[in-house]
């Protein structure tokens, strides 16, 4: 039995699956729908048509046997509903955004109706969908699935070992898209760092960096997902901005605690969580500020990366796939 991600195609995305393919039977398949439409437009009739889709979706899926599982995720599935109808075998979506997101990106696009919800398309393409938020889950009976890092249990070993006599810089590393919350929330934070000789390495991205909001302790400027890695690396502190009503989990909190970092969070919520410890994260807006400076300073314990299995790449598919990865 092979497990195929179909067109997980972001830098993230592309990082977890060649990082499960060393340890699983994973396969990836690209550009599902290359030369098709082009192609498509020109045969006439809806005969031809329809012949022309299931040759296409035989060529692309040909490695696809009816004992393997496919996973894909709810950005590019969408496009791929006709395609993934006829393949006879487990089908997984993962929803890495709300279904409201997914449904008015879709609406905007003209892709839905107005009347029409994502699901409505997809349900009947899945065996099972998969989601990260919990009130989604409820109100549309989805399976839940924890945020989860791109990177399996091994992987983190082997890269936490690798930095064991590496240089640390005192600083606080952020990187998100800009808005007057999180603005905001960085001039208030930024100024106590400083003061405590723990340097903001801080980038909010989009927004006018001539807007007086804009913080001036952030660069406007976009950054790799490995640069990403490569910087909250090198930091001591990360901190992760919820935006107001959030409460699930980002990948911030995750990569700080896989990578033994301390945690500066608005979410208070984080405190529900198994790895949850008071010398490693701070709650800003709950924890005093006083004790600020006594958290940046102070050690504290190496994450227990038994505690990660389930936020990790394997522990993903584990969960989405049941006992298939053992």
């Amino acid at each position: 039995m092979k497990i195929h991600f179909i067109e997980w195609n972001s830098e993230y995305e592309r990082m977890m699956t060649s990082a499960l393919k060393k340890e699983f039977n994973v396969q990836t398949i690209y550009n599902v729908k290359k030369h098709y439409k082009s192609v498509h437009a020109l045969l006439p009739g809806k005969g031809l048509k329809r012949w022309h889709q299931r040759l296409h979706s035989s060529i692309k899926f040909r490695h696809i046997g009816k004992d393997d599982i496919v996973i894909c995720n709810g950005y590019s599935a969408f496009l791929m509903l006709d395609f993934l109808a006829l393949l006879n075998c487990k089908k997984i979506l993962v929803l890495r955004d709300s279904v409201a997101a997914l449904t008015a990106k879709r609406r905007r696009l003209k892709l839905l109706a107005e009347d029409e919800n994502y699901l409505d398309r997809a349900m009947p393409v899945f065996d099972v969908i998969y989601s990260f938020d919990p009130d989604d889950c409820r109100k549309y009976g989805l399976s839940f699935v924890s945020q989860f890092l791109p990177f399996t249990r091994n992987d983190i070993a082997v890269q936490v070992a690798e930095r064991v006599n590496a240089p640390t810089e005192h600083s606080c590393f952020y990187v998100g898209g800009y808005d007057d919350y999180r603005a905001g929330l960085i001039n208030d934070l930024a100024p106590i760092l400083r003061e405590n000789h723990c340097q903001p390495d801080f980038y909010l991205v989009g927004g006018d960096a001539e807007d007086p909001k804009y913080s001036a302790f952030c660069i406007n400027e976009k950054i790799s997902y490995q640069q990403n890695i490569e910087k909250l690396k090198r930091s001591s502190v990360v901190l992760e901005i919820n935006k107001p009503g959030q409460s699930g989990l980002t990948l911030r909190a995750l990569e700080a605690m896989a990578f033994n970092k301390k945690l500066i969070t608005n979410n208070a919520s984080i405190k529900d969580y198994d790895f949850y410890h008071s010398d490693k994260i701070f709650i800003w807006g709950e924890d005093d500020r006083n004790s600020l400076a006594r958290f940046l300073s102070s050690q504290h314990q190496k994450t227990d990366l038994a505690l990660m299995k389930s936020y990790c790449a394997d522990g993903m598919l584990k969960t989405l796939t049941g006992t298939a990865v053992e």
